[in-house]
């Protein structure tokens, strides 16, 4: 037993060394990714030899081909056209991704050398959209990590499902973020996720995973330190500069207080990056929730009244993610402004303001959260 028991995990690290190797790099930075990066990194040098992992590329290859892959990047990879390459280049076709997908626009010049704001509006408006051609649809892409995934897309996609005035596209994916591209590349999975699609707007919710230090170029920036800041700044600015390729209206929605102080804390930093480079882009908008789930001093609400003597939730039990109740106070503001009513003017801006029966934001007061936005 001993002897089958070695030998299969013997098996497993033949097959999986880069695997192993690529899910050491992706730990979060700390004690433990310094001692697995190292030993997962000299098992997969060793076993490369073999060219065992191209059996591994090469059957994640032909299961995306019959579409049991949640791999963005290898599915589009498979599925394109052929290009040329040098016969000695080898590796997958989620390693060759990159020249069969949209290119990336150029980094974008707004980002690390703006100043970062002191403080985050919390009631912020959408502006107006250009008026529907009769007989065309809005194409709307919902872009980001959970935030965007859990509650808000779904009920989106809900209630938009009946309205042929607008196709809304799916570009999300739980676990992701900006501060980790050697974990997630969104620089090359947003465009495998849009395809042929060219949005009319993009909506983003992105950050709840970023809360953390990264490794750039063999150094350690932790999280909230200066160098990390402005590495994480222009990660903000590259994405906004490509979300936005090609004329697309973005609305960048905020992270809501969280439930947690310190990790409140986190995110409240995270939105004043966010804010700054939003902010400075012509085509771009920043969308405060806060006056949506916050309560009046713009701090973590879990329950609000429903208007029928009772309460609803309006966050998901992690204290996190919005619920499906509280993503509607969102989506009904955002649905109204992308496809609004005859009645209302197309060029009246679409104030963020919650609507009953969610408490308003009042006038800021002097509070714990009034430094943080």
């Amino acid at each position: 037993m001993a002897l089958a028991l070695a030998g299969f995990v013997a098996v497993c690290v033949l097959l999986e060394s880069e695997g192993l190797a690529s899910w050491a790099n992706h730990l979060e930075i700390g004690p433990l990714r310094t001692a697995a990066v190292p030993v997962t990194g000299a098992v997969a040098k060793a076993m490369h030899p073999l060219g065992v992992y191209r059996v591994r590329d090469e059957t994640l290859d032909n299961l995306a081909r019959v579409g049991w892959s949640d791999d963005v990047a290898r599915v589009a990879a498979v599925n394109a056209p052929a290009v040329a390459v040098a016969s000695n280049s080898g590796g997958s076709a989620a390693a060759r991704a990159g020249a069969n997908l949209a290119k990336a626009p150029t980094p974008a010049t707004l980002g690390a050398e703006t100043p970062l704001v002191r403080e985050v509006p919390r009631l912020t408006a959408l502006p107006p959209l250009p008026p529907l051609d009769a007989g065309k649809t809005r194409v709307v892409a919902l872009a980001g990590d959970s935030m965007m995934a859990v509650g808000l897309s779904s009920e989106l996609m809900r209630e938009a499902a009946g309205d042929t005035h607008l196709k809304i596209v799916k570009a999300f994916r739980s676990g992701t973020g900006l501060a980790r591209p050697e974990v997630f590349d969104w620089m090359t999975e947003y465009p495998a996720m849009i395809g042929a699609e060219k949005p009319d707007v993009v909506l983003v919710a992105i950050g709840a995973n970023d809360g953390q230090g990264f490794v750039v170029e063999g150094k350690v920036l932790p999280f909230g330190s200066e160098g990390w800041a402005k590495v994480y700044q222009q990660r903000v600015a590259d994405y906004l500069a490509m979300v936005g390729a090609g004329g697309a209206r973005v609305v960048w929605v905020g992270l809501p207080p969280m439930r947690a102080a310190g990790y409140d804390d986190k995110m409240a930093a995270i939105n004043k990056i966010s804010y700054t480079v939003v902010s400075q882009s012509p085509t771009a908008s920043w969308w405060n929730p806060v006056s949506f789930v916050g309560d009046e001093m713009g701090r973590y609400r879990e329950y609000a009244p429903n208007g029928k003597n009772g309460n609803m939730r309006l966050r998901q039990a992690d204290g996190v993610h919005l619920s499906d109740e509280g993503a509607s106070l969102l989506t009904g503001a955002l649905l109204k402004w992308l496809d609004p009513p005859a009645a209302v003017s197309a060029n009246a801006p679409v104030v963020a303001a919650a609507p009953a029966p969610p408490v308003l934001v009042k006038p800021k007061k002097k509070g714990r959260r009034a430094s943080r936005g």
